[in-house]
């Protein structure tokens, strides 16, 4: 039987070089829309499709991980994301056509990232399952961040499809150092859902602790994916208008830098919920956040490049730090047997929120006007004014915030 640290850390490394295509458009938004002659609206489209695929695949997929091990999910699913990358590099040549193998690529992502939360939950407890809910987690954030830096480099040295082609090997290497290390293994058997199909997920749609939680991660990814889509192309926009500015750091090594931050951010965010208390945690956080959006936003041209850089950073940090707790809350807060049926609805509504995040910040600024500092600031404010969904949801309808596990 493998110990628990190496556990942890294969799965979250699988995670790792699954998503090494993850950020390849939004990594070369502004070079891609100039290519294609994509609106903001049309890339808000393309960004938000990742994750619409997602959203279509996770009822699917993750529910199978109640009835059947998770691996026979994992293994195809990383396969498909590779074939999305592949498809991506060879024949992506516009509008429709990045948009289909983006939803293959989240169709991927939802095969492999809660049922990869799944091989670690079905052999962990407690404290040791809460702490590898929050460090897998963050997993995707350095998935992300690996993501954009790798795309970024090689984009530079060999051109965009050569960095989307590359970047399919990383999830077909998951796939055969997960299933060398899992086959055979027996997973810890809990009880069989009592309620199959509709009548389970039923059961979780009812359960207003588990929702109450499952709209605050859609109203957290919204602003956070809004964020990770755009940042590129918000520091090309803001370094244009200063451009003696020193210290302009290339905008895909920031967003990289962005998204890890995610890291220490829900990790340390988890390690004081546990202390505080996860909802008064969560709703202070997710309010801090949106008061922030719209300073970030408004700031383009109005700072130094350098202060700019550090805003978007400290902005990341406030909208990541509360991810770690809502993950590790919702599954202290489900029902065991319906562990499957609770992530599957978790992860669509999260990812609802992941798809309309950036597409609605492309409407807001093709509406205001993507050339314009009114425009980026709107889009930043309204990412901000979707995140308050989350506290007030908390507030308003979980009002006993307990995270006790139920049987």
């Amino acid at each position: 039987m493998i110990r628990v640290k190496p556990l942890i850390t294969l799965v979250c490394a699988a995670e790792i070089a699954g998503m090494a295509a993850y950020a390849g458009f939004v990594a070369q938004l502004p070079l891609l829309s100039a290519a294609w002659d994509l609106t903001a609206s049309h890339a808000g489209w393309v960004s938000g499709a990742f994750y619409a695929g997602y959203g279509l695949a996770v009822p699917i997929l993750v529910t199978r991980t109640d009835r059947t091990d998770p691996l026979r999910v994992y293994l195809p699913s990383m396969l498909a994301t590779a074939a999305g990358a592949l498809g991506f590099a060879l024949l992506a040549d516009g509008f429709w056509s990045a948009l289909l193998f983006q939803v293959i690529m989240g169709a991927g992502l939802a095969g492999t990232y809660m049922p990869g939360l799944r091989l670690l939950t079905d052999r962990l407890d407690g404290a040791a399952q809460s702490r590898a809910v929050a460090l897998y987690t963050s997993s995707y954030a350095i998935g992300t961040g690996f993501s954009f830096a790798m795309i970024g480099v090689l984009s530079t040295w060999l051109g965009w499809r050569w960095a989307f082609g590359l970047a399919a090997i990383g999830p077909v290497t998951a796939a055969i150092t997960v299933a060398m290390v899992f086959r055979g293994q027996a997973r810890r058997r809990t009880a069989a859902p009592q309620d199959p199909g509709r009548q389970q997920f039923g059961a979780v749609l009812r359960d207003r602790a588990v929702m109450a939680r499952a709209v605050a991660y859609g109203a957290h990814n919204f602003e956070l994916f809004g964020l990770w889509s755009w940042a590129v192309a918000f520091l090309t926009f803001a370094y244009a208008l200063r451009p003696g500015d020193p210290l302009q750091i290339e905008p895909t090594l920031v967003a990289a830098v962005l998204t890890l931050l995610l890291l220490p951010a829900s990790v340390g965010g988890n390690e004081l919920a546990l202390r505080i208390g996860r909802r008064r945690w969560i709703v202070s956080v997710m309010i801090g956040s949106a008061a922030l959006a719209p300073v970030v936003g408004f700031a383009a041209g109005e700072v130094v490049s350098a202060a700019l850089i550090a805003l978007c950073l400290v902005y990341g940090v406030a909208v990541a730090a509360e991810s770690g707790a809502l993950t590790s809350s919702v599954v202290a807060t489900g029902a065991t047997r319906q562990r499957g049926a609770i992530m599957a609805v978790y992860s669509m509504v999260g990812f609802a929120g992941a798809f309309a995040g950036p597409l609605v910040f492309g409407w807001v600024l093709g509406g205001v006007g993507a050339g314009t500092g009114a425009g980026w600031g709107a889009a930043f404010a309204a990412m901000g004014l979707g995140a308050l969904v989350g506290p007030a949801v908390l507030l308003l309808v979980d009002r006993r915030g307990g995270d006790r596990p139920r049987s």
